[in-house]
């Protein structure tokens, strides 16, 4: 089936009428580049464009199916009266609106039959226009009994005294439009058939009024959403944004304990109106932000200065790099260089020096008795197993897996299942929200089921993996780190050692370097008897986190798995190979 939208036609399939919309073939390149200029019918499918004379029509036998155009009825132009009864006029002077607004606005009282009421009763009338023509007329009276004309077109109400205004004030009621009407805000309309309710599940229906009105609303620069503050006046608002648009839509904030604008004229003066109104605020749009939002944070930046991130437990390895709250981490290294045990160490020490908790991933350190041990040993000092009174006793063990229990939270997945990024990101949420976790591991990125569309490449996967973790590290005010392995490195010919991997060496995309907030890659000499491990900082986001383009030396603990800065520097391992690499 054809469809309007094939044609670059930004209209719905189904309607009934003219509308004008901005035309995809001159629109854009015209002075008046938001003038509508080609008009659609919806029942033949035919357009025509009067500025350059694009014409079309959807093939007749694709056409939309549309549903028969519903016949309006037009009530007789005698029915509007102009006399209001005194009791009338006493009634809106009592909501402090007076004789000339009613006057303007063409409202007026007559004897109508009401369903709410089973009589004939005084009422209110409040007459609809449209090009000059009476459209409909809307009855109530004072206990907000209504009635209307049968089979009325849906329109605002006072719309024709917006033609070519440059601000339009939509309400939610007749009586909320004359009050600023009252106050000088003579572009007021409200729509016919008053909010839809929080539970609708959809309020096309009971907004036709706008939709057969849209052309008038979208030439007016400023749209000021003037609803209530309850639920049905917020749905409202919502539903105006989506159909008008945010760029135009303005919002009012009433003083305390005011629902709506006519109470706001009541308890608080006709001032507070206008100041209301003259002080309304684009409509939010997510994710664009005024400076000004972050005004304290700024001021507080300007007087503190840029803030150090927090210590990982070695002053000399501080000067490179430090734990940021907020960040993605990505560690790789050659293999066997221990990139889980320093991972693990920096974990222990976020534990010791800021009280951090931690929820870890670590499908290759199971099982999980393997995995308690390596935390257990770096936070006792003491090997896990060994001869003698070097191994910590079992009341030390006890103790230790108290503490590993209490500050370290393990993601496992099912024997049978590999999570998905999703599942990951739903368990260490948990962890926040229930546990305070402040650092998040995962080691390593290949233990994760991986699944994407068949239009996605790994390029574009691993970005948005990428950008989803950095949300949740964001969000949560969390330490991110993953693990991820290079792909198989070359040998330098002459040494016959591997050279230091670089985040652009991690099996997948560049897009693992480009965002990552920082980057760590170690090597070590397997050869040497020394356990000297070399840190190497690739990538430092913030320069007040750290430096990049250098490493600091380890040296690694055999028996209790612990990480430490020997001083003074024994002889280093030999530097690794880097000729010829970025």
């Amino acid at each position: 089936m054809s469809h309007f939208s094939d044609f670059g036609i930004d209209l719905p399939d189904h309607f009934s009428g003219d509308r004008k919309v901005l035309c995809p073939k001159c629109s854009a390149s015209r002075k008046k580049s938001k003038d509508p200029c080609l008009s659609v019918n919806g029942e033949t499918g035919m357009w025509h464009c009067h500025n350059c004379g694009w014409s079309g029509k959807l093939n007749e036998s694709e056409a939309p199916a549309l549903p028969p155009r519903k016949t309006y009825r037009r009530p007789s132009a005698e029915l509007v009266g102009s006399n209001i009864d005194p009791r009338i006029i006493d009634y809106f002077a009592n909501r402090g609106i007076g004789a000339n607004a009613l006057a303007k606005a063409k409202v007026y009282s007559t004897w109508h039959w009401l369903p709410g009421t089973g009589e004939e009763t005084l009422c209110i009338a409040f007459p609809f226009y449209k090009d000059g023509e009476l459209i409909n007329v809307k009855y109530r009276d004072a206990r907000k009994n209504m009635a209307q004309e049968k089979d009325p077109e849906p329109c605002l109400w006072n719309i024709d005294a917006c033609k070519k205004a440059e601000t339009i004030y939509i309400t939610e009621g007749e009586i909320d439009a004359l009050t600023l009407i009252e106050c000088g805000f003579s572009t007021a309309v409200s729509v016919d058939k008053g909010a839809p309710q929080p539970q609708d599940s959809d309020a096309t229906k009971k907004l036709e009024c706008v939709a057969n009105c849209i052309e008038i609303l979208e030439n007016a620069d400023a749209v000021v959403l003037v609803t209530d503050k309850d639920e049905p006046g917020l749905r409202l608002e919502k539903e105006l944004i989506d159909r008008i648009g945010p760029a135009k839509c303005r919002l009012v904030t009433y003083p305390e304990g005011c629902k709506d604008i006519n109470e706001v004229l009541t308890r608080c003066g006709s001032g507070a109106v206008v100041k209301a109104i003259t002080a309304a605020v684009p409509a939010p749009v997510p994710g664009l932000r005024q400076m000004a939002e972050f005004r304290a944070n700024i001021e507080n930046y300007y007087r503190k200065g840029k803030p150090r991130g927090l210590t990982t437990g070695y002053p000399d390895f501080d000067r490179y790099f430090t734990f940021q709250p907020g960040s993605v981490n990505l560690v790789t290294g050659i293999p066997q260089s221990g990139k889980s045990e320093f991972v693990h160490q920096l974990v222990v020490n976020a534990i010791r020096l800021h009280d951090w908790k931690a929820a870890v991933f670590s499908p290759e350190m199971l099982p999980v008795e393997n995995l308690f041990a390596n935390f257990a040993e770096k936070l006792s000092g003491k090997p896990f197993f060994g001869p003698g009174e070097e191994r910590m006793s079992w009341q030390e063990m006890q103790d230790t897996l108290a503490k590993v229990d209490e500050y370290i939270k393990v993601i496992l997945p099912d024997a049978d299942k590999t999570p998905t990024l999703d599942e990951l990101l739903a368990a260490a949420q948990v962890c926040v929200t229930r546990y305070g976790v402040k650092v998040f591991v995962i080691d390593p990125y290949n233990e994760i089921e991986h699944t994407r569309t068949q239009w996605m490449s790994e390029t574009e996967y691993i970005s948005y993996f990428m950008a989803r973790l950095r949300k949740f590290a964001r969000q949560n005010g969390v330490v991110v780190f993953l693990v991820a392995h290079p792909t198989k490195l070359k040998k330098d010919e002459r040494t016959k050692k591997y050279p230091v991997a670089t985040l652009y060496d991690i099996a997948g995309s560049a897009n693992f370097a480009n965002k990552t907030d920082n980057g760590l890659s170690l090597w070590r000499d397997p050869t040497a008897k020394s356990n000297i491990v070399q840190v190497h900082i690739l990538k430092i986001k913030n320069k007040h986190i750290g430096r990049a383009n250098t490493h600091q030396e380890f040296e690694w603990n055999r028996k209790n798995g612990r990480f430490s800065i020997p001083a003074p520097y024994p002889e280093s391992a030999e530097p690794p190979p880097t000729e010829g690499r970025n």
